[in-house]
């Protein structure tokens, strides 16, 4: 693991950036950083599945940033 590499830092949201019936998606945010580093491609219908899908994108995500 790097020394420099806090999972604590790292962040799944959920934001309405899309029209109905698909408005939801998840975006992943490292501590310090305005922009997300990574989102969700495709469009949810609701919050609470784009709020899973988004958890697991932050697992995989710390995954490989902690090899």
């Amino acid at each position: 693991m790097r020394r420099d590499f806090d999972p604590a830092d790292y962040s799944a949201v959920v934001k309405l950036r899309g029209d109905p019936p698909r408005p939801w998606r998840w975006e992943i945010y490292c501590a310090g950083k305005r922009s997300p580093i990574e989102h969700s491609d495709a469009l949810f219908e609701t919050s609470a599945a784009a709020h899973k899908a988004g958890k697991q994108a932050l697992s995989q995500l710390i995954a490989r940033l902690s090899l």
